[in-house]
Protein backbone atom coordinates (compact mmCIF):
# COMPACT_ATOMS: atom_id res chain seq x y z
CA UNK A 1 0.00 0.00 0.00
CA UNK A 2 1.30 3.45 -0.94
CA UNK A 3 1.80 6.15 1.63
CA UNK A 4 -0.15 9.37 1.26
CA UNK A 5 3.06 11.22 0.46
CA UNK A 6 3.99 8.77 -2.31
CA UNK A 7 0.47 8.96 -3.73
CA UNK A 8 0.61 12.76 -3.72
CA UNK A 9 3.91 12.71 -5.63
CA UNK A 10 2.64 10.13 -8.11
CA UNK A 11 -0.52 12.16 -8.65
CA UNK A 12 1.47 15.37 -9.16
CA UNK A 13 3.80 13.73 -11.70
CA UNK A 14 0.95 12.19 -13.68
CA UNK A 15 -0.97 15.48 -13.63
CA UNK A 16 2.05 17.37 -14.98
CA UNK A 17 2.58 14.72 -17.67
CA UNK A 18 -1.10 14.88 -18.63
CA UNK A 19 -1.23 18.68 -18.78
CA UNK A 20 2.04 19.11 -20.69
CA UNK A 21 1.43 16.27 -23.15
CA UNK A 22 -2.12 17.45 -23.82
CA UNK A 23 -1.07 21.06 -24.37
CA UNK A 24 1.95 20.35 -26.54
CA UNK A 25 0.11 17.59 -28.39
CA UNK A 26 -2.63 20.06 -29.28
CA UNK A 27 -0.01 22.62 -30.32
CA UNK A 28 1.73 20.16 -32.67
CA UNK A 29 -1.58 18.98 -34.11
CA UNK A 30 -2.69 22.57 -34.72
CA UNK A 31 0.59 23.36 -36.49
CA UNK A 32 0.41 20.16 -38.52
CA UNK A 33 -3.20 20.56 -39.56
CA UNK A 34 -2.62 24.19 -40.50
CA UNK A 35 -0.14 22.92 -43.09
CA UNK A 36 -2.57 20.38 -44.55
CA UNK A 37 -4.60 21.00 -47.70
CA UNK A 38 -8.38 21.13 -47.66
CA UNK A 39 -9.85 17.73 -46.83
CA UNK A 40 -12.70 18.27 -49.27
CA UNK A 41 -10.36 19.12 -52.13
CA UNK A 42 -7.85 16.27 -51.69
CA UNK A 43 -8.28 12.60 -52.61
CA UNK A 44 -8.67 10.58 -49.41
CA UNK A 45 -5.65 8.29 -49.87
CA UNK A 46 -3.42 11.25 -50.70
CA UNK A 47 -4.74 13.11 -47.65
CA UNK A 48 -3.89 10.10 -45.44
CA UNK A 49 -0.39 10.02 -46.92
CA UNK A 50 0.05 13.73 -46.19
CA UNK A 51 -1.11 13.18 -42.60
CA UNK A 52 1.41 10.41 -42.01
CA UNK A 53 4.19 12.36 -43.74
CA UNK A 54 3.46 15.54 -41.76
CA UNK A 55 6.29 16.04 -39.21
CA UNK A 56 3.89 17.54 -36.65
CA UNK A 57 0.92 15.18 -36.76
CA UNK A 58 2.59 11.94 -35.63
CA UNK A 59 4.39 13.54 -32.63
CA UNK A 60 1.20 15.44 -31.76
CA UNK A 61 -0.76 12.21 -31.88
CA UNK A 62 1.86 10.45 -29.74
CA UNK A 63 1.65 13.21 -27.12
CA UNK A 64 -2.15 12.95 -27.18
CA UNK A 65 -1.81 9.20 -26.53
CA UNK A 66 0.54 9.89 -23.60
CA UNK A 67 -2.02 12.35 -22.24
CA UNK A 68 -4.76 9.74 -22.49
CA UNK A 69 -2.64 7.09 -20.73
CA UNK A 70 -1.73 9.52 -17.94
CA UNK A 71 -5.38 10.50 -17.51
CA UNK A 72 -6.53 6.87 -17.46
CA UNK A 73 -3.87 6.08 -14.88
CA UNK A 74 -5.04 8.96 -12.71
CA UNK A 75 -8.61 7.68 -12.90
CA UNK A 76 -7.41 4.38 -11.41
CA UNK A 77 -6.60 6.00 -8.06
CA UNK A 78 -8.16 9.48 -8.04
CA UNK A 79 -11.72 10.73 -8.33
CA UNK A 80 -13.06 11.97 -11.66
CA UNK A 81 -14.26 15.08 -9.82
CA UNK A 82 -10.60 15.78 -8.95
CA UNK A 83 -8.79 14.70 -12.11
CA UNK A 84 -10.95 16.38 -14.76
CA UNK A 85 -10.94 19.88 -13.23
CA UNK A 86 -7.19 19.81 -12.48
CA UNK A 87 -6.34 18.60 -15.97
CA UNK A 88 -8.35 21.59 -17.22
CA UNK A 89 -5.22 23.57 -16.38
CA UNK A 90 -4.00 22.32 -19.78
CA UNK A 91 -6.35 24.97 -21.22
CA UNK A 92 -4.22 27.59 -19.51
CA UNK A 93 -1.01 26.18 -21.01
CA UNK A 94 -2.70 25.87 -24.40
CA UNK A 95 -3.81 29.52 -24.33
CA UNK A 96 -0.25 30.59 -23.49
CA UNK A 97 1.16 28.45 -26.30
CA UNK A 98 -1.43 29.83 -28.70
CA UNK A 99 -0.49 33.40 -27.89
CA UNK A 100 3.28 33.08 -27.68
CA UNK A 101 4.13 30.20 -30.05
CA UNK A 102 1.40 30.37 -32.67
CA UNK A 103 1.12 34.15 -32.54
CA UNK A 104 -2.64 34.09 -32.07
CA UNK A 105 -4.23 37.14 -30.51
CA UNK A 106 -6.02 35.85 -27.42
CA UNK A 107 -8.79 38.30 -26.55
CA UNK A 108 -9.32 39.71 -23.05
CA UNK A 109 -12.47 37.60 -22.58
CA UNK A 110 -10.45 34.44 -23.22
CA UNK A 111 -7.77 35.52 -20.72
CA UNK A 112 -10.55 36.13 -18.18
CA UNK A 113 -11.77 32.60 -18.85
CA UNK A 114 -8.22 31.32 -18.34
CA UNK A 115 -8.11 33.13 -14.98
CA UNK A 116 -11.39 31.47 -13.98
CA UNK A 117 -9.91 28.09 -14.86
CA UNK A 118 -6.85 28.91 -12.73
CA UNK A 119 -9.11 29.80 -9.81
CA UNK A 120 -11.10 26.59 -10.21
CA UNK A 121 -7.95 24.46 -10.37
CA UNK A 122 -6.62 26.22 -7.26
CA UNK A 123 -9.79 25.29 -5.36
CA UNK A 124 -9.88 21.67 -6.55
CA UNK A 125 -6.17 20.96 -6.02
CA UNK A 126 -6.61 21.65 -2.30
CA UNK A 127 -9.11 18.79 -1.93
CA UNK A 128 -8.30 15.10 -1.46
CA UNK A 129 -7.65 13.15 -4.66
CA UNK A 130 -9.94 10.34 -3.58
CA UNK A 131 -13.07 10.47 -1.46
CA UNK A 132 -14.43 6.94 -1.80
CA UNK A 133 -13.99 4.57 1.13
CA UNK A 134 -12.01 1.34 0.67
CA UNK A 135 -15.12 -0.84 0.27
CA UNK A 136 -16.69 1.09 -2.61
Amino acid sequence: METKSALRWKTAVFLVVAVISNSFGNLLLAIGMDRMPSFAGTPFVHYLYLLVANPYVIPGTALSAIYMLAQLSLFSWADLSFVAPVIASSYVVTALLSEFVLGEHVELERWLGVLLICAGVAFVIRTPTETKSEGQ
